[in-house]
């Protein structure tokens, strides 16, 4: 199945050290993919079953109907049809390797400089970008928001659109291994004129039922 095959592909991608443009390629795959293809035929996620990954647990967004679009052990992505055609929200949370950090400061300036290391490929147009020190359920994390344009991105009928992608999370040390990092995320495609008003509600919803737990 297509669905497989595209799920084997991001958990590859996520074994590698990540980047930020190649972190919002991959989200830009899943949304794509969920858009223009029929994937009603995967199951909806009871939202009262955790959902869990190596050294996390959570329940899924509490908001609308979410299907698995991959997993691993090392990460979970959910996708949701947003209120428009072509727009989607995704939900995502993976691990990843970390090197030892001496402060809080130099983790910072670790999450700022990878997020700010993204090429120029012509597709994404930074609109905001945002990092500051934070914590979540005893874990020191990086929260950060960020809005790209996409200018190709691909909508029902095999065509391209202008579309605006906004990402909001956190970057967190593990607690119980400070050489594991965990990405928790919540993300929304939509068009310009179309307002989410609720989202950062409903990410940060999502974000509170994200728990660190015991290798």
């Amino acid at each position: 199945m297509v669905f497989i095959r595209l799920s084997k592909v991001i958990v590859r991608a996520l074994c590698y050290k990540e980047s930020s443009v190649f972190k919002i390629i991959i989200i830009v795959m899943v949304f794509g993919f969920f858009t223009t293809s029929c994937v009603t035929v995967a199951p909806i996620v009871n939202p009262h079953s955790e959902i869990s990954i190596y050294g996390v647990e959570s329940l899924p967004p509490q908001n609308g109907d979410w299907i698995v679009m991959a997993a691993s052990g090392y990460q979970m992505s959910l996708v949701s049809h947003a209120t428009n055609k072509n727009e989607s929200l995704v939900a995502n949370i993976s691990i990843h390797q970390l090197p030892e950090f001496s402060s809080n400061e130099e983790f910072l300036e670790y999450i700022i400089n990878y997020r700010a290391s993204e090429p120029n490929i012509g597709r994404f147009e930074i609109q905001k970008n945002t990092a500051d020190i934070s914590s979540h359920n005893g874990a020191i994390c990086i929260k950060y928001h960020s809005i790209s344009k996409d200018m190709k991105a691909k909508i029902q009928g095999g065509n391209t659109a202008v579309m605006l992608l906004e990402n909001i999370g956190y970057n967190c040390i593990h607690p119980e291994k400070s050489t594991v990092g965990v990405n928790m995320e919540y993300s929304l495609r939509h068009f310009a004129e179309t307002n989410y008003s609720s989202f950062e509600k409903n990410g940060n919803a999502f974000f509170y039922n994200v728990n660190f737990t015991p290798f």
